[in-house]
This record gives C-alpha cells, structure tokens and sequence, in this order.
C-alpha cells in the first residue's frame, strides 16, 4: 500500500496536480481491504497559485500552511498522513 501511495503522488505531482483523498473500502464478496486516490485532482495553475499566495498573505496564521499549496508539498503533506496514520502491514 505504502509503495502504491508514493507511486501515485510522485505521478500526480510530476502531473502538477493536488488536491487528492485516499478512498478505504472492503471487498465483502473477497475479504479484502481496497483503497486508492480519488477526489477531484485539481491541477495546481495560475490561480491557485493566487490563492495561495493571498490566503498565506492575509489570513492564515504564520505558524500554519495554506489549504492550497504546490503539488510536491501536497504530496509531501499527504505522505507524511498516510504514514502516520496506516501502519505498514506486511502481506500474508
């Protein structure tokens, strides 16, 4: 899971895009845990680029991050949740 993780964002910031959940279900019919990337995959143009930059600016408290920020720190940011928050499992 972790390898398809990092995978997947490498691509989808390669892709300059941001703005992506990870999907947890279970397979009923096979006992399996299913997952993968979905939500809306916004790339990150000129205008988030704006948005960041006036919500950083203006509103956001220096010790925190804007809501939008560049597809490798929403990659970076992503990653470092999945890892603390799913344990590494080995396969059985």
């Amino acid at each position: 899971m972790e390898r398809a993780i990092w995978n997947d964002t490498a691509f989808l910031s390669n892709m300059n895009v941001m703005d992506y959940s990870l999907f947890v279900g279970v397979d009923k019919q096979k006992k399996e845990l299913v997952f993968g990337i979905i939500d809306y995959l916004r790339q990150y143009t000129w205008d988030k680029q704006l948005e960041s930059w006036v919500k950083t600016s203006l509103f956001v408290p220096k010790n925190l991050s804007p809501t939008v920020i560049s597809p490798r720190e929403y990659k970076t940011r992503f990653r470092a949740f999945m890892s603390q928050h799913f344990l590494s499992v080995p396969d059985a």
